[in-house]
């Protein structure tokens, strides 16, 4: 499972998947896990205005494998978990490997063969179903719609495995699925947006999970509120019946706006009728949207060591305290590969190594006794600021060339990071320690 963020008095789980946005603005599976009796094919289209202020028609066409059927609801939360799974990767390629079990984990399945064989089948038609988009997928890279026929995946394979979660000296798992091209192309364009997978899964219905990674789009640029035609809403975007009438909609949309409505994703729902066509419009006001998360500075500071970015994203969001802890604990280990350490010992929650605590039992502030600042020392009523304060520029800049080298001697495995917390804190400390011993205080 996703591992959890700590909070005042809870635990949070923060679990984020990266939803590419053309399979949003509309729909590639069914509102439910039954399949349609009436064939094997979804048809939806809207229109909008072109560069040019012209109309523009764009259609959107999902075909099921004869021998599979179209992609269900249960095949959706599949297709997130997977996407989630691929951003905690990296994105490094479109092949991705997993476990079968940390899969049913993820989804919240049991593990049993029932749950194994729908996995399968979930997989068998997330390869099998056929998407056609007549000036109705956007192609971030080119920056314009394109027609474009594609599946989700292109291949999987799975593989048995022991029960359980695999050890950290057990062989890699062997288990993977392979984004199609046009998908996994998409998503290192960037068009894709984070979606909370905690929310979703929270969601009981299988239109408030839909009308929520809808909507949660039309968010993503800003917007205080959001209005839709009602049909265009149900027939287009959610892919509820054609048979329904508003007044079915509206009790079906009823159910879904009270979970959104609840869980503080809407402020606010009306309806109201177009100035121009007199059709029903739905009206959302959004809540308020999430402050940018603390821990930039981890992040930046992740991506220089080489982390990808949506693995640093990843990692501060779901704790963002085991990043600063062992960000301030990586110059005390032998790195050979700093990325590729770091994220495996936020991960598992590595404790300080030898070195770090010989440190501190040499009574050595490291940068997690600070939590990666770099705070005065310790000494009551000393001010080493105002200390250096009081030399000339080429006296503090002898002095300070004077306590690196000392801490570099003393020091050297601390002294490969140069511009880490650690190194600067011993280095004050060792201006501090000279500076007392020439009386250079007040």
């Amino acid at each position: 499972m996703a591992p959890r963020r700590s909070t005042a008095g809870s635990s949070v789980q923060v679990r984020l998947a990266s939803d590419e946005l053309n399979l949003v603005e509309f729909p590639f599976a069914l509102l439910s896990d039954r399949q349609r009796p009436d064939g094997n094919t979804l048809v939806f289209s809207d229109e909008i205005r072109g560069p040019d202020g012209q109309p523009v028609t764009r259609l959107w066409t999902v075909t099921g494998a004869e021998e599979f059927g179209l992609p269900t609801a249960t095949d959706e939360l599949v297709y997130l978990v997977l996407t989630e799974v691929t951003r905690a990767a990296g994105f490094q390629s479109p092949k991705v490997h997993f476990t079968r079990y940390d899969l049913l984990k993820r989804l919240g399945w049991p593990d049993k063969g029932s749950s194994y064989t729908r996995l399968h089948r979930a997989l068998d038609r997330l390869l099998g179903v056929t998407i056609t988009a007549i000036r109705a997928f956007y192609d971030r890279a080119a920056h314009t719609y394109v027609d474009v026929g594609f599946h989700i995946l292109d291949d999987y394979a799975l593989f048995d495995e022991p029960r359980g979660r695999k050890g950290p000296h057990d062989e890699p798992p062997r288990s993977y699925i392979r984004w199609n091209k046009t998908i996994f192309a998409s998503f290192l364009a960037g068009y894709a947006k984070r979606l909370d997978l905690g929310l979703y899964l929270r969601l009981r219905s299988a239109v408030s999970r839909r009308l929520y990674r809808y909507l949660d789009k039309k968010r993503y640029d800003g917007k205080s509120q959001f209005r839709i035609g009602l049909e265009k809403l149900a027939f287009e975007k959610l892919g509820m019946s054609r048979t329904y009438f508003h007044s079915h909609i509206r009790a079906e949309l009823a159910r879904a706006h009270e979970e959104l409505l609840r869980c503080g994703f809407l402020r606010g729902v009306d309806y109201e009728a177009s100035r121009t066509t007199g059709e029903p419009l739905v009206v959302y006001r959004f809540g308020r949207v999430p402050q940018p998360s603390e821990g930039q500075e981890e992040v930046a500071r992740l991506i220089e060591l080489g982390v990808a970015e949506p693995v640093a994203v990843e990692l501060v969001t779901t704790d963002v305290v085991a990043v600063r802890e062992q960000l301030a604990l990586l110059p005390f280990r032998d790195a050979r590969d700093p990325a590729a350490l770091i994220v495996t010992a936020v991960r598992e929650r590595w404790p300080e190594p030898p070195a770090a605590r010989a440190a501190r039992a040499r009574d050595v502030p490291t940068a997690a006794d600070d939590q990666g600042s770099c705070q005065q020392p310790r000494q009551a009523g000393f001010d080493v600021d105002a200390a250096l304060g009081r030399l000339s520029p080429a006296a503090r800049a002898e002095l300070e060339r004077r306590a690196a080298e000392e801490v570099r001697r003393e020091n050297p495995q601390v002294a490969r990071y140069p511009d880490s917390a650690a190194f600067r804190a011993l280095v004050r400390r060792r201006l501090a320690a000279i500076l007392a011993a020439q009386g250079a205080t007040e």
